[in-house]
């Protein structure tokens, strides 16, 4: 009977810890090649970009006078050893994956654009 509470409790415990996510979800599922066939240097508007993926998170500016637009989508799941009674409180962390959509216009059409994606990791505790 013992043995089936901390089952139960694991279990439960687990299920509630699921993946945690941030940023513009329209380029959640996108791959470079995805990317590529939706955005074409020199052809694509920002009103097309905007349609495609919504409002960016950041908006800056070169020097020479370019916007730049940025879309950022993280998630994160943590990891197995943070439920581990005792361990999980001297050593603690999450994994998971960034992608960043970057597109620089020049007078309203996309001039240069890149995703990248990249695996994130972190730690805490000891």
């Amino acid at each position: 009977m013992k043995r089936m509470s901390i089952a139960a409790c694991l279990g439960a415990t687990l299920a509630v810890a699921g993946c945690a996510s941030t940023g513009n979800t329209s380029i959640r599922r996108e791959t470079a090649e995805t990317i590529d066939q939706k955005i074409h240097d020199d052809q694509t508007t920002q009103q097309q970009v905007r349609t495609l993926f919504g409002d960016p998170m950041v908006i800056s500016f070169t020097d020479g006078g370019h916007e730049i637009w940025q879309y950022d989508f993280m998630t994160t799941r943590p990891n197995g050893t943070n439920f581990i009674p005792y361990y999980g409180v001297f050593s603690s962390g999450s994994r998971g994956m960034r992608k960043s959509l970057t597109i620089i216009f020049n007078n309203g059409i996309v001039w240069h654009h890149t995703l990248s994606a990249s695996a994130v990791r972190t730690h805490q505790g000891l």
